[in-house]
């Protein structure tokens, strides 16, 4: 390890605490925590999946947040989310106790490591995951800090493993991503996200190539051709990009949904691919070849790599499928983007051609707003709209005040409505639903309840 990691996580360091446990990549990291054999706990507003996975490893977890969590803890880890004057970060500051923000602490697991970081506005989870996935499945026993459980990675999201490979999901959130030092990184796309943080969508790109231009000298970078403003990004990158896109050496060539995935023609350097996937969705073929792209240059000969793809089992909360009866089927998504929205709306039409259903819980008031003329078709493709209201995390955002009702409003679509509670959106459903239908679910994982109760309620029907 680094000398800054020997600071961090040296000989003086047993017991880490991570206020925030629940969110997607804190949990990622008490899972590798965990894989140095520290005593892990950890404290959220909310209980999980995926902090009952860490419990059922040995984390200790506390539903709220207490001073007293922190009074045994060598060192405090805390996501971005988490406010300055949360109880247990003024705890362990007026103890001395090592405060590090998860970018840090990332940091340091990842730099110490031959790294992959995929960055961009969409795709990271998938992307990340299908390169972890096909390191393991070649025989490199990867580690990796994700944004999303896989089944092909153990339904895990977080695993650390000394003098391997590590894949991270760099998240432009809070500039984290500026922290990472890769040996091959990955940029799935740019669009403008997270003003609350950047405030301007120049700024947002001068960030992105902040961290281009901190690759080390013989990093690689994958870049999405044909994205606006990446070209600018790519130039400040100390070597030349590898370029991924329609009109580029790796391109994709055609694209088919069959029964239960997808058959995908890629043009790459090496003559034509054919790789049959698992999942649905171009946007899925595309996070397919960038993948591929990263895995040849960590050394996974072509086919070996697909091959491996082909057996990808998919990201938990990605299009994933909840429940199937009765001639419904019930998706789940972490769609909260527009352009994700749409493309995830468009994959999910291929499972149909009945009505579709989307329902959608947006994420952060202050998204909703800035992107809101961006939203207005983004739904076109859907027979029915259905909006929850906007999920915002407790402290994250002040002052901001914005109603999914005012979604429903704007958007251009013939039937979309805003329902305030999840207990009037599944009366609608049990109410309407019928032989044929698709369900899509969208939204932060606040909105995994609503797809639990229409699933069990799916389940239900199909077994009267």
């Amino acid at each position: 390890m680094s000398a800054t990691t020997d600071r961090m996580l040296g000989a003086g360091v047993s017991r880490v605490h991570i206020v925030g446990i629940a969110g997607a990549g804190m949990s990622g990291i008490a899972a590798g925590l965990l894989d140095l054999d520290l005593t892990v706990s950890g404290s959220d507003l909310r209980l999980t999946p995926g902090t009952e996975r860490l419990a059922s490893r040995g984390a200790h977890i506390q539903h709220g947040h207490d001073a007293a969590n922190v009074r045994a803890a060598d060192l405090v880890v805390h996501s971005a989310a988490v406010p300055a004057d949360n109880v247990e970060l003024v705890e362990a500051r007026s103890r001395g106790v090592v405060v590090a923000s998860r970018a840090a602490i990332i940091a340091e697991l990842f730099n110490a490591s031959r790294g992959i970081a995929v960055a961009g506005t969409h795709g990271k989870s998938t992307t990340s995951a299908m390169i972890a996935a096909v390191l393991r499945a070649t025989g490199r026993d990867p580690s990796f800090l994700l944004g999303a459980a896989s089944p092909s990675l153990d339904h895990a999201n977080g695993r650390y493993r000394r003098d391997s490979w590590m894949v991270v999901e760099a998240d432009e959130f809070d500039s984290a991503f500026l922290a990472y030092r890769p040996d091959i990184a990955v940029i799935t796309n740019l669009e403008r996200d997270h003003l609350d943080y950047f405030g301007t969508e120049a700024r947002m790109v001068e960030t992105f190539a902040a961290f281009a231009a901190g690759l080390p000298a013989d990093a690689r970078l994958i870049v999405r051709g044909d994205v606006a403003h990446l070209r600018q990004v790519a130039d400040a990158a100390p070597a030349s990009a590898e370029w991924f896109g329609p009109g580029k050496a790796w391109d994709l060539e055609a694209y088919s949904a069959d029964s239960d995935g997808s058959t995908v023609e890629f043009r790459t350097p090496h003559g034509p691919l054919v790789c049959r996937l698992p999942l649905r969705g171009r946007h899925n073929a595309w996070n397919a070849l960038a993948a591929l792209m990263a895995c040849t240059l960590a050394g996974v000969p072509l086919p070996d790599a697909a091959r491996a793809l082909e057996s990808f089992a998919g990201v938990e909360r990605r299009l994933q499928l909840r429940a199937c009866g009765g001639g419904v089927r019930v998706l789940e998504d972490y769609a909260h983007h527009p352009t994700a929205v749409r493309v995830t709306i468009q994959a999910a039409r291929e499972f149909t051609h009945r009505r579709l259903w989307a329902i959608y819980q947006p994420l952060l008031r202050s998204r909703t707003l800035d992107l809101l003329d961006d939203f207005v078709d983004a739904f076109a493709d859907a027979d029915r709209v259905t909006f929850a209201e906007i999920y915002s995390p407790p402290g994250r955002e002040r002052g901001v005040s914005a109603s999914s009702s005012l979604l429903a409003a704007r958007v251009r679509h013939p039937d979309a409505r805003f329902l305030p509670s999840f207990d009037a959106i599944a009366d609608l459903v049990a109410a309407e639903a019928a032989v044929g239908d698709v369900i899509l679910v969208m939204g932060p994982d606040s909105v995994t309840p609503l797809a639990d109760r229409i699933g069990a309620w799916v389940c239900a029907r199909a077994a009267a």
